[in-house]
Parts: C-alpha cells; structure tokens; sequence
C-alpha cells in the first residue's frame, strides 16, 4: 500500500533517547488534528497555525514540560474526568496581568506550564504568543 499523502511527524520531550517522544502518522489534517488533541491545545488557537508552526509549539509544550518535571521534580497531575475548568473573568485578568510581566521566554514558558487549562482562552493565548513576539524582537 503506498504512503502517498501521509507524513510523520515526532515531537522528543528532549535530546536524550531515554526521553519520552511522540510519533503522529497520517494525512497532513489528521496530523495536525492528533497533535492538538495530544497536546490539549484548543482547536481555535491552533487554527491559524501551519502545521510547521504547531510542530514547533506542541515541541516548546513537550520540552518545557518535561523541563519543569526534571528541574523540579514535579509530577505530571491528570485532569479531572470533567474536563478543564474555563477561567474565570479575574482568574484570566490576573494571567494576562502576569504574561505581560513575564521578562523572558523561560517565564512565558513556566507560566504556561502551571496554568495550561486556561490557555484553552482565546484571549489568553492570544497575549501570550504577543508577548513571546514582543521578547523574542527585543533580544
């Protein structure tokens, strides 16, 4: 059976072979449906990404996270069967608050590895990748 049409992507969680690494094979769309699916990335917000584009976020996900596990030991907590709870009015107001105080990509990353539900927020992640532009041009 030919592979025409189909591609692999694998996004590593690092750069030793001991970590964890994910395998996504298919049609382009179905692809790019998998790794937001995998990742938890709200449909809305990856919309108007290219599947490039999403690659390399789902990849600073993986890697950041397992960064914040490693460095801190943490533990990866599952999501309650009911699903994320959406932010609140004040509870993404203090976000947006702390996003634009966030002085590196490091923290912009962090910030985003303890709140990951509430990203679900448009206007919440919208503000966050302005802020990752702003850094990342002021560099």
């Amino acid at each position: 059976m030919a592979d025409e049409g189909r591609i692999t992507v694998t996004i590593k969680y690092g750069k030793s072979l001991d970590d964890s690494w994910a395998v996504f094979r298919g049609s382009a769309e179905q692809v790019e449906q998998d790794i937001a699916s995998f990742f938890g990335l709200n449909c809305e917000s990856v919309t108007n990404l290219s599947l490039s584009e999403l690659v390399v976020e789902a990849t600073q996900a993986a890697q950041s996270t397992a960064a914040i596990v490693r460095g801190l030991g943490a533990r990866i907590i599952p999501q309650p069967a009911s699903g994320p709870t959406p932010p609140q009015d004040t509870a993404t107001g203090g976000l947006l608050e702390q996003i634009e105080r966030c002085a590196s990509t490091d923290a912009l990353k962090a910030l985003w590895a303890t709140n990951q539900a509430a990203f679900a927020d448009q206007a919440v992640m919208d503000s966050w990748k302005a802020r990752g532009r702003a850094l990342k041009a002021a560099a």
